[in-house]
């Protein structure tokens, strides 16, 4: 487990098997969780048939069982993929979650999972450092953000662009920071010492800081109410105040998230903001109709207005001029427009079964209607059905546990809450890095309060 916590952050997205009809490519993460899986089954093949008497592990096999019928139904029945798409995307998700199963079966003592947690820590920080350095010292990138980026470029930060890390998107380092934090707050908590607690605050700190340079706001936010959870839920409810103070500081001292949690309020809430783009009468622009133009136009003549000034080349009439307001009003319009209508039309394709697992090409941005348009109503109950029996075994370890339980209780509970709002604007249990490791860190929380976590003492440490 701590081999693979630190190679899946730490390890870029360099492909290593492309698949024909995806620009999402196989990596040299995905066979070590293989061969991780594998030694584990055969280990375990004794323990198999006392493992399937487990709600919890039957809930997992159920989930796949469905996101399989709904691939098949996908296939023969409603036409809505390729066979082999849908395979790679249920196998996926069989991967990222079977790492909860590894890691609920295989931590024997509280000191492995010490050294668990204090290696994730170690790991975020050299995550966080080469954040940093991509800033500052033009460390390289690898993405994923298109076709051209995942074929494994070495790439630069360039003027107004937004921080990976090791990760292949800002959105996916901002998610797992989000989650780093609300461990981080959990080691706060359960540590007392003076040099512990001053070394995660500042730990803490750098982590929220790099937060607010991805410009994430969603995970900003999420971020925030899992911090807010952990210190509410572990009465400390005057750090809170604090904490509203630090993210008022980072919001005014990290300008790209300022400016766009404000165009969030006054484009996307209000409707309103900045002046919108609007030709001079006239003027012939490139998305001017044909059929209104003068017989003597030529396609030569067909200039955007746009080229001249600061107004980004392709803003449609009507569009924000800020190229901030502009990126914020386009990035909502794509999920309500496009995204989103289109999961919800497969959902009501088949409400039961949806339309297959890739049916709804890469990206929803919302994992609960990516859920429903894929696989339907029975695969999201089934999935919820997951979530709902981890978080009433860590609300009981809250109530009745000894305080290394209550600790991971209140962080695992935590980050589910961050994942939830983070859901409401990005696939987040499909993004590989971020859905890896918080499945194996749930899978770390529940074997600490159903296996071992009576074993220790309340003692101050």
């Amino acid at each position: 487990m701590i081999i693979l916590a630190v190679f899946i952050p730490l390890y870029p997205k360099f492909p290593l098997l492309n698949v024909s009809g995806t620009y999402v490519a196989i990596r040299l993460e995905d066979f070590l969780i293989g061969v991780f899986f594998l030694l584990w089954f055969f280990l375990n093949i004794p323990r198999l048939k006392v493992l399937l008497k487990e709600n919890i592990y039957l809930a997992f096999l159920l989930f796949w069982a469905i996101g399989g019928l709904s691939l098949l139904s996908g296939f023969l029945i409603t036409h809505s993929l390729s066979l082999h798409l849908g395979l790679l995307h249920w196998f996926r998700r069989v991967e990222y979650m079977s790492l909860f199963i590894m890691a609920a079966t295989s931590l024997s003592s509280l000191k492995q999972v010490k050294w668990f947690v204090t290696t994730s820590v170690f790991t975020a920080l050299a995550v966080v450092v080469y954040g940093f350095g991509q800033i500052w010292l033009d460390f390289p990138v690898i993405s994923t953000t298109n076709k051209e980026f995942s074929k494994g470029l070495v790439l630069y930060l360039t003027n107004g662009a937004r921080v990976n890390s090791t990760f292949a998107g800002h959105y996916d380092l901002a998610i797992y920071l989000s989650l780093v934090l609300a461990l981080l707050a959990g080691m706060f908590l359960f540590y007392r010492k003076f040099i512990f607690r001053t070394l995660i605050i500042f730990f803490g700190a750098l982590n929220f800081i790099l937060l607010g340079f991805t410009a994430s706001r969603i995970s900003f936010v999420a971020a925030l109410v899992g911090l807010a959870g952990v210190f509410w839920l572990s009465k400390k409810k005057l750090v809170v105040i604090g904490l509203i103070f630090s993210a008022l500081l980072i919001v005014g001292l990290v300008p790209d998230l300022r400016h766009r949690l404000v165009a969030t309020v006054t484009v996307n809430l209000m409707g309103g903001g900045g002046p919108k783009y609007s030709p001079p009468p006239g003027t012939v622009t490139i998305f001017t109709p044909k059929s209104s133009l003068p017989k003597e136009s030529s396609p030569v003549a067909l200039l955007s207005a746009t080229k001249s000034g600061a107004i980004a080349v392709d803003t449609v009439p009507g569009e924000p001029i800020n190229t901030t307001e502009l990126g914020v009003y386009r990035s909502f319009g794509i999920r309500l427009n496009v995204e989103w209508p289109r999961a919800w039309g497969a959902f009501l394709k088949n409400p039961l079964l949806g339309t297959g697992y890739s049916s709804l090409t890469i990206a929803t941005d919302n994992d609960i209607l990516r859920s429903l348009g894929e696989v339907g109503l029975w695969g999201t109950l089934s999935l919820g059905l997951i979530f709902f029996i981890i978080s009433k075994k860590m609300l009981l370890a809250l109530k009745k546990g000894v305080k290394t339980e209550k600790t991971f209780a209140i962080v695992i509970l935590c980050m589910i809450v961050v994942m939830f709002i983070s859901a409401t604007f990005i696939d987040v249990l499909e993004a590989s890095k971020v859905g890896e490791f918080f499945w194996l860190v749930l899978g770390v929380g529940w074997a600490v309060v159903t296996n071992f976590g009576r074993r220790s003492d309340d003692e101050t440490v």
